[in-house]
């Protein structure tokens, strides 16, 4: 009894360094342990729910079974398997995450292209120590990089820098920027940018051009040997050297070179997301994820956890639709409401507009009338 009132008493490194000695106690102690599920602390209900899956009681299995607690504001590892698109002659690897995506889809519904949903990266574990979450995805990641190929058939092995900055590279190469530009998405700024490029009488801004926008590229491979200290035969032609490259990486004992060669030229095929709870979930630490945090009112495509940003990134995102004059104004009146989920700054001086961001001559949309009814908007003081 001293040692779980001591236990109870001690702040939450105490507390984990001292559970393991609760087992002593019987009954006792997995009962206490149960009760520490419930604890204020991340790392005590981890540190409880990691000890209780090693026994074999009814009233733990109830316990645990739907998996470890996360409350608002507690901090995971997520682990996410990339998104992979392809067509009958390459492909394309999407090692990270669009969290805007649950908004995207709130604002304009869901409708999307099946090679969208192929190109989404998925959450597929979730761990509360980064060490865990990073030792998982090296594994999925090597297990990939063994049954995948590259070159015709399979990846290029051509990895974009993605600290590019197509603004500034025509700031520092005297190209004509168009500030219109600035509401295109990334990779349409690059097309732009590799157009001037090319009609530029400087045949140096190529070369440039390339080595600015990419960390690696297949053409320039034996740089990337010299930096991990692989043999390359500059006397022999790109392709034989390609292919000796290959054999030499996928011999069984080069397999964690083989996946940083992946990871430098191609992209992860699972990679970690440090996270930020933002709603009550439980989840099975370590197991294929699953979570019990979705009912009829959350929609399917809403995460539980995003990064420590997403407020900022959010509220920027839907600010940006209110201020869009070409956008419709049933869209613009989802993202006012959406915007009430966020606390910044922006957000609330973006909501404190409220329907003077809706340009009136937008409440007919296509000749549809949008619906006002949810929201108490005016005009100059009179009703819509």
């Amino acid at each position: 009894m001293k040692l779980l009132e001591a236990i109870a008493n001690s702040n939450a490194e105490q507390k984990i360094s001292l559970l393991p000695q609760a087992l002593e106690y019987g009954e006792l102690g997995i009962d206490f342990l149960i009760e520490c599920l419930s604890d204020r602390e991340l790392e005590v209900r981890a540190k409880a729910y990691e000890l209780l899956q090693g026994i074999e009681s009814g009233k733990v299995r109830d316990a645990i079974a739907s998996g470890l607690l996360l409350n608002p504001g507690d901090k995971i590892y997520s682990v996410y398997q990339a998104g992979i698109w392809f067509t009958d002659d390459e492909y394309c690897l999407f090692d990270y995450v669009y969290y805007l995506e649950d908004l995207r889809t709130q604002v304009y519904g869901t409708e999307s292209y099946e090679e969208d949903r192929m190109c989404e990266s998925k959450r597929i574990f979730c761990y509360t120590s980064r060490e865990q979450a990073e030792e998982k995805a090296e594994i999925i990641h090597q297990d990939f990089v063994q049954k995948s190929g590259i070159g015709i058939g399979g990846f290029e092995w051509e990895k974009e820098n993605p600290n590019f900055n197509a603004k500034q590279f025509c700031l520092d190469n005297n190209l004509c920027y168009q500030s219109e530009w600035d509401n295109l998405e990334s990779y349409q700024k690059v097309w732009k940018i590799e157009q001037l490029v090319w009609e530029s009488p400087d045949k140096t801004l190529l070369d440039k051009f390339d080595r600015s926008r990419y960390i690696y590229r297949s053409s320039s491979i034996n740089i990337w040997c010299r930096d991990n200290c692989v043999t390359y035969d500059d006397n022999l032609d790109n392709w034989e050297n390609y292919q000796n490259l290959l054999d030499y990486l996928y011999l069984p004992k080069n397999i964690e070179l083989l996946s940083k060669f992946w990871k430098d030229g191609v992209g992860s095929f699972a990679f970690v997301k440090e996270e930020i709870v933002r709603q009550t979930a439980y989840v099975k630490i370590g197991e294929q994820f699953t979570s019990q945090s979705e009912s009829e009112n959350t929609p399917k495509t809403s995460f539980f956890a995003k990064p420590e940003h997403y407020d900022r990134e959010g509220s920027d995102y839907l600010i940006k639709i209110l201020e869009d004059k070409y956008q419709k104004a049933a869209h613009k009146l989802k993202a006012l409401e959406l915007l009430e989920n966020f606390d910044t700054k922006e957000a609330k001086e973006a909501i404190a507009k409220g329907s003077e961001q809706i340009s009136i001559e937008s409440v007919f949309d296509l000749g549809e009338e949008v619906e006002f009814n949810k929201r108490n908007f005016n005009w100059d003081d009179k009703p819509f």
